[in-house]
């Protein structure tokens, strides 16, 4: 027990510092930015998106999804006249009326100015306010919601979480919720200003959606809209859905079929809010434990770990690097499939990326921290104990 607390406390605290010392290195040296750029945007848990999730279930609750496509502003406003005929809960607008553009502006105010039951997005810059873009003023006066999404650069990077409130800004989402179920929207501003990790549970297939020539159609069931959270937004050319490979309003998300490396934006930007929609509504939210967190419970299992791949290193070379690589690998499987499972059955994401190199680079690390012993004791003539000192068995 003695040894425990020390001796392996010594070499548990050597593998941290050289992970750690390892990482500066490679985040910092341009030479290993070939390797960073591939991997700094994937997690483990995209295995989950991309391989284990189901991807035939259909949300059919609360939500419709309506494609804008590239309709005229009066196209719009006969569509929102069809919509509102039934009686929706919500009707949000993933749309941006930016300026006034010709006499039909006047058809899109009037249809605006009918009902109180609209919700108008607006693309934030939080840095600076005045730059933010809104709806038109001759359109409609209110300043609903933010439909930023966050990303190290939106445009490139895999989004993974939203803020639901910024300061005193309110994400779109948010401002439909408020509308749509007060108490949830209650519940949800507990959550001020934090980091949401996005629930992802599909992309547009996956929903309930309909295009623009649908819904116009004199022959489409209106029923269907009836106390619903309408969502319209830019959901693709009908024709050319499934061949256009670079779209407007397009961005990269866990889903995306490639986990690393180059490759296409795979979601609009309207079927992430619907996911937003759908983890609030369902309470389907994912749980992360953060940094501090796992950097202990890595540190605690490497340390229970030592014990036994120490003993496989006494015993010499040979079971050092046979059973020792075969836990090794039966090790790090256990925590891909521990990572996978426990963010599949109990929504609880770990990030597994330090304890996995502590696994991969154990036996490494062993080996030096013996030779640094070697060198502190017949270098630099320091005496010390130690069980990694005089023995030859392994060598």
């Amino acid at each position: 027990m003695k040894k425990f607390f020390g001796e392996y406390l010594l070499l548990n605290l050597f593998i941290f510092g050289c992970v750690s010392l390892l990482s500066l290195v490679i985040l910092n040296f341009s030479i290993f930015d070939p390797f960073t750029e591939a991997f700094h945007d994937f997690t483990l848990t995209d295995l989950y998106y991309n391989k284990v999730q189901d991807k035939n279930n259909i949300y059919n609750k609360h939500l419709v999804l309506i494609n804008a496509e590239n309709k005229s502003r009066k196209e719009l406003a006969f569509l929102l006249q069809q919509i509102q005929e039934v009686g929706p809960k919500v009707v949000a607008l993933d749309i941006i009326f930016a300026q006034r553009k010709n006499e039909d502006d006047s058809l899109l105010q009037q249809a605006f100015n009918k009902h109180d039951n609209y919700v108008l997005g607006y693309a934030a810059n939080f840095e600076h306010q005045e730059a933010s873009i809104y709806t038109d003023t001759f359109f409609t006066k209110t300043k609903d919601g933010y439909i930023n999404v966050a990303g190290e650069h939106a445009e490139f990077s895999t989004i993974r979480y939203y803020y639901p409130f910024n300061k005193e800004q309110e994400a779109f989402t948010s401002c439909i919720l408020k509308k749509f179920n007060p108490a949830t929207y209650r519940e949800l501003k507990k959550k001020r200003n934090r980091q949401t990790e996005i629930h992802y549970y599909g992309n547009l297939a996956n929903f309930n959606y309909f295009d623009f020539d649908e819904v116009m159609d004199s022959g489409f069931d209106v029923t269907q809209l009836k106390d619903k959270i309408i969502l319209i937004g830019f959901l693709g050319i009908p024709s050319q859905r499934g061949t256009a490979q670079l779209e407007e309003d397009k961005l990269f998300t866990p889903l995306n079929t490639r986990l690393s490396g180059r490759s296409y934006p795979d979601m609009y930007g309207s079927v992430i809010h619907a996911n937003i929609l759908r983890m609030i509504l369902e309470n389907d939210h994912i749980r992360v434990i953060p940094r501090w967190l796992t950097a202990v419970l890595s540190f605690l299992l490497i340390w229970l770990l030592l014990p036994i791949m120490c003993g496989l290193f006494f015993k010499g070379d040979l079971w050092f690097n046979s059973v020792g690589t075969l836990l090794q690998l039966v090790g790090s499987l256990l925590v891909v499939f521990l990572t996978l499972l426990t963010y599949s059955y109990f929504n609880l994401k770990f990030d597994p990326g330090l304890l996995l190199a502590c696994f991969v680079l154990l036996p490494t690390f062993i080996n030096l921290y013996e030779a640094l012993l070697n060198f502190l004791r017949h270098n630099l003539n320091i005496s010390f104990h130690s069980a990694f000192l005089g023995t030859n068995n392994h060598a």
